[in-house]
């Protein structure tokens, strides 16, 4: 089954959800994201994401007391990203039980602490390809390469990173639905589990996303819950049906 995911992106140590990467154009959702946390845990969310959005754009975490108190106050699976650039940050998260640890832009500035990674918890290590036209885009968003997504993922599968968050940034925080076109060329590219990110923003986007392929794995959802465009509730629904139906094929 596709795992529907909430996001938490932390700012200021406040849940917020940016437009486009843009940290200039943001809206503040929660004064507690520990709170927001335990409000997906009783909605029954498989997992959550995890953003500290301020360590994405500096290069180090920087709220990272909030995101440990997190892991420790809740019951579900956590995947946690933003600013991750050495061994020590890495091995903290997972110690302090986080899932998954995802990576941003060190992952083509220092392609060997990748490596260095997935020695210690393959299955632990998500690279989150945040495109732009194509393109990776890195520090939070806020720089553009010239560097292909595709290329980056096929090269990173190389080394052996098992999973992916493909994120469209144009797309992201706008709830103008997603770009199924641009999501299903990087798929067919790629061939690698992938977690979707941006955009997604009604049931109809849900269903085109189950509809493509096997590699789908998760749906990461942000503004659509934040604002009452998506119900969680419905989004399990579907998925859940969509599941049972397949099984009966």
């Amino acid at each position: 089954m596709i795992l529907p995911i909430p996001a938490i992106d932390i700012i200021n140590g406040q849940c917020v959800r940016l437009e486009k990467g843009d940290y200039s154009r943001m809206h503040i959702y929660s004064d507690s994201p520990l709170e927001m946390a335990l409000y997906w845990e009783r909605k029954n969310a498989p997992m959550l994401h995890l953003i500290d959005l301020d360590g994405a754009k500096n290069g180090k975490p920087v709220n990272l007391s909030i995101i440990l108190k997190i892991i420790q106050s809740i019951r579900i699976p956590v995947e946690v990203g933003g600013g991750i650039r050495n061994l020590s940050t890495f091995l903290s998260y997972l110690d302090a039980g986080a899932q998954r640890i995802i990576f941003g832009s060190v992952a083509i500035q220092n392609p060997q602490f990748i490596k260095d990674c997935i020695k210690r918890s393959q299955e632990s290590v998500v690279v989150s390809i945040d495109s732009r036209d194509g393109l990776v885009a890195l520090q939070g968003w806020t720089e553009k390469t010239t560097v292909s997504a595709v290329d980056l993922t096929n090269k990173l599968k190389n080394l052996g990173v098992m999973n992916f968050i493909f994120t469209d940034i144009e797309r992201d925080g706008t709830l103008q639905g997603v770009n199924i076109n641009h999501i299903q060329k990087y798929l067919q590219e790629t061939k690698v589990p992938t977690f979707i990110a941006g955009g997604v923003t009604t049931l109809d986007d849900i269903l085109q996303l189950k509809k493509l392929n096997a590699w789908i794995k998760g749906i990461i959802l942000g503004k659509a819950l934040y604002s009452g465009a998506l119900q969680f509730e419905e989004v399990q629904k579907i998925l859940q049906e969509e599941e049972k139906c397949s099984l009966k094929e």
